[in-house]
């Protein structure tokens, strides 16, 4: 790309700082007339980067989307079907506790808004789980989650992995950067969840190797944590269709420049490690 190109891209498409970030998927060279500037890379390849993770982002989003709606749906049917429940009950008794007191003042600082003024006028305070579970927000909706299953020993959703689920929402939503450090590695203080680990080990072609490697990054362990938690969440015929959306961009958009990161073997190994996974998931989907 040539400085004018790159030029006109960070006046009108990005900024420097965002574009800058993805530079740590890149080596350094530690010595020599080039120590300290990165090997093969050029401004494009930032450009690439950033536009994949822009498209990665709108993904993670509806992913998220259809999680939160998975939720709503198994709260409201397990209350409809429990008889020490009327739908009023749960709600005003976690909304009692003196941790989650502030959730109605934030319920109430959205009365002036379109979309929920006429629900909080009709029902506040006395919200039915159904008006409820609509008002509250995502973070609120998995605590609410966790105290059902405290109170009526109910599990809606595995708790242990919703924080993930919660950070990656909010880091697509706020256009946060996803794949500027894709070979990070996790903290190690911090091990790789079993059922995370298990969830790809019963997958062929993806050798131990392979898989404790790729756990171990950041962005991969959050990923494939979203992809579990869909995966036990959905319905077939939605895991089928967003399968097939996530493995179409990856053979698709994801390798329309692919030339340019093919010297970038964490890079590489990264996307295949994503392919396999992507590709056991479908064929799982339209087996079942």
């Amino acid at each position: 790309m040539t400085e004018e190109s790159a030029r006109d891209f960070l006046s009108y498409n990005n900024y420097y700082m965002k574009l800058a970030s993805y530079r740590c998927n890149y080596e350094k060279c530690l010595s020599g007339k080039r120590e300290g500037q990165y090997k093969n890379l050029d401004f494009a390849y930032l450009k690439e980067l950033s536009t994949l993770d822009m498209y990665l982002r709108y993904i993670i989003i509806e992913m998220c989307l259809d999680i939160e709606h998975a939720i709503k749906v198994r709260i409201l049917e397990d209350v409809t079907n429990n008889p020490d429940e009327d739908g009023y009950n749960v709600v005003r008794k976690f909304i009692a506790k003196d941790s989650n007191i502030s959730i109605l003042k934030k319920i109430k600082s959205h009365k002036s808004g379109e979309y929920c003024k006429d629900l909080i006028e009709k029902y506040y305070p006395y919200f039915p789980v159904w008006v409820f579970v609509e008002l509250i927000s995502f973070g609120d909706l998995m605590y609410f989650a966790s105290y059902y299953e405290k109170e009526y020993g109910v599990q809606i959703v595995n708790n242990t992995f919703m924080n993930v689920i919660r950070d990656l929402r909010n880091a697509a939503a706020h256009s946060n950067c996803i794949i500027n450090k894709m070979t990070e590695r996790i903290d190690n203080t911090k091990q790789i969840n079993s059922e995370i680990s298990k969830f790809i080990k019963g997958m062929p072609n993806i050798s131990k190797q392979s898989r404790v490697n790729n756990l171990n990054y950041k962005f991969t362990y959050n990923f494939i944590t979203l992809l579990y938690v869909y995966d036990n969440l959905m319905g077939e015929i939605s895991r089928q269709k967003r399968y097939q959306q996530i493995k179409e961009f990856l053979e698709g958009r994801v390798i329309r420049n692919q030339h340019y990161f093919k010297s970038n073997t964490k890079i590489v190994g990264v996307y295949k490690f994503h392919k396999k996974v992507v590709d056991n998931l479908l064929n799982n989907a339209y087996t079942e």
